[in-house]
């Protein structure tokens, strides 16, 4: 009898147990994990991205050097402030620091940890609505990437992947010169270019072989989870220096290299972002556009820099040139995403420009922040890190903390921070810089007004910049006003702010009244409202 009793309880147990393994696998299968389905969604191509040095960022295994574990582990951080991407500067293997020479495509510097430490990271980032694009040099590689090193043999399949030109060649300027070197380089006889310098060989991207392998370079980091790539040296795949004397059609052979290739992702991944560095006037970057669904907006950082220190907008010069620019992107590429910045990793970082007034950098800061397309800030510059050329003292660690933090990397000195305020400092000062690009990128990220509306500059006679945001699709608009002088500003209202409110003020004392507002020196206002009859 006893017997019979133990036989039926474990029977039931059993089958009790096997209904609640069915209910838990049935439940993680239609409805995911609760992290998963927790999970805010990932938008590659909207939001704020923030440029990452990994060298640099945190370091997970005390060698001073960052890696992919060490971003794991402030991916908090980064949460907090808000940014909903990261664009990785090169993380291939390279004989370099900065890592723009590659060495090979389908690896990870070491340093920086593994490929698997690499899905790991955009997996968590993931969880965290947070994208990941990789920088990704197409230009030139290193002359220790293995094709390179058979390109050197004329018989070689691979001598075609570069640009190789005999001695006697009549239509090559072997005398032409880019930033103070010599462009062709011999080697055993015969030259290669390298336009940015000897040990980084320019590709030929006429080769169709060459085009093929860049697909699958792409192809094969979007499987490991990147979201996107951010193209370097765009622009100049094509240059005039590193071309037969009788090509002329470098620009358009260019813009379609890169047609090619952002459809080739597209088709892969359909909502992947990939932005390209056009370093150059605003009508060759708007030609770009073409090819490109997003690039740079060079010459915008240097513009506000002028405006904060000039303390003035000269009659609005800059929304109005913006506007202009905005245009012609739009007449080559309707659905172009601008990218604003400030400063990146080869000027001077722009806060040692103002002489550290926290003023003036929240006041940068917002100028950016505010305008169309997707912002990319520059780690470090919303402590308001310091730094100038060489480059290297553009590149320095990320400031955690003065007293100790495990995960500070030390593969350098510099030169500029000694009295840079901390993360952790800032994080507990209210009023910190930290603290206001936090309270900037999260009014943007609730904003889609100033991603999805229209741009306007307003007319104006004074020391503001200011313009306007509209987005018929979801009655609503923007008024985004910034006072570059030292006084407080007092300014009419314009017409169809009537019914508009303070949503957003750099400072206290910014006020609103029925014909006149009232912006603090050096600060910004965003008015707006949610009015049918007034749009």
């Amino acid at each position: 009898m006893a017997e019979l009793l133990y036989n039926l309880i474990m029977e039931r147990t059993l089958a009790a147990l096997f209904a609640l393994c069915y209910l838990a696998f049935f439940s993680c299968e239609k409805f995911g994990s609760k992290k998963m389905n927790d999970a805010p969604a990932v938008h590659p191509q909207s939001g704020v991205y923030y440029s990452l040095f990994t060298r640099s960022f945190a370091d997970s295994d005390g060698d001073g050097i960052g890696d992919f574990n060490g971003i794991i582990s402030k991916l908090d951080y980064l949460q907090g402030l808000g940014i909903s991407g990261l664009w990785l500067l090169p993380v291939f293997p390279s004989h370099s620091y900065h890592g723009y020479d590659v060495d090979d495509y389908y690896q990870c510097n070491p340093e920086y940890g593994s490929l698997d430490d690499f899905e790991r990271l955009c997996k968590e980032c993931a969880l965290r609505g947070i994208s990941v694009i990789l920088d990704m040099p197409l230009n030139h590689s290193s002359v220790h990437n293995k094709w390179f090193v058979q390109s050197i043999d004329p018989k070689s399949p691979k001598h075609s992947w570069y640009r190789w030109a005999s001695a006697d060649d009549q239509k090559i300027n072997f005398g032409a010169k880019a930033w103070d070197h010599n462009v062709w380089n011999n080697l055993g006889g015969s030259y290669y270019s390298g336009l940015y310098f000897h040990g980084m060989p320019d590709f030929n991207h006429d080769n169709p072989e060459v085009r093929e392998e860049f697909k699958k370079v792409l192809s094969f980091w979007l499987d490991r989870g990147a979201s996107g790539f951010r193209f370097d040296a765009a622009n100049h795949l094509y240059d005039a220096v590193k071309l037969p004397n009788d090509i002329n059609d470098g620009q358009e052979r260019a813009v379609q290299f890169w047609k090619e290739m952002t459809s080739y992702v597209l088709g892969v991944k359909p909502d992947a972002y990939m932005v390209g560095e056009v370093w150059d006037t605003a009508g060759v970057r708007a030609d770009y556009m073409r090819g490109l669904p997003s690039t740079f907006h060079f010459d915008l950082g240097t513009k506000i820099i002028s405006a904060v220190k000039n303390k003035d907008s000269y009659n609005n010069a800059l929304a109005k040139s913006l506007e202009n620019d905005y245009a012609l992107a739009a007449q080559k590429n309707p659905s172009f995403i601008d990218a604003p910045f400030l400063t990146n990793h080869d000027q001077n970082r722009f806060a040692l420009q103002f002489k550290n007034n926290p003023d003036c950098v929240k006041l940068a800061a917002s100028m950016y922040l505010f305008l169309p397309g997707v912002p990319f800030v520059y780690y470090g510059e919303e402590l308001g890190m310091n730094g100038a050329k060489p480059d290297e003292q553009i590149r320095t660690p990320f400031i955690w903390s003065k007293s100790g933090d495990r995960f500070q990397t030390k593969w350098i000195d510099s030169k500029y921070n000694a009295k840079t305020i901390p993360a952790d400092k800032q994080l507990a000062d209210k009023d910190s810089i930290l603290n206001f690009y936090k309270k900037a990128v999260a009014f943007r990220s609730q904003n889609a007004t100033l991603f999805e509306g229209s741009f306007l500059a307003q007319d104006s006679k004074n020391s503001a910049l200011a313009f306007w945001f509209f987005d018929g699709g979801q009655k609503s608009k923007l008024w985004c006003c910034f006072n570059l002088s030292d006084q407080e500003l007092a300014l009419s209202r314009p017409q169809g702010s009537e019914n508009c409110r303070i949503l957003f003020s750099q400072k206290n004392g910014a006020s609103l009244s029925k014909d006149v507002v009232k912006i603090p020196a050096k600060s910004c206002v965003l008015f707006g409202c949610l009015d049918k009859k007034n749009l």
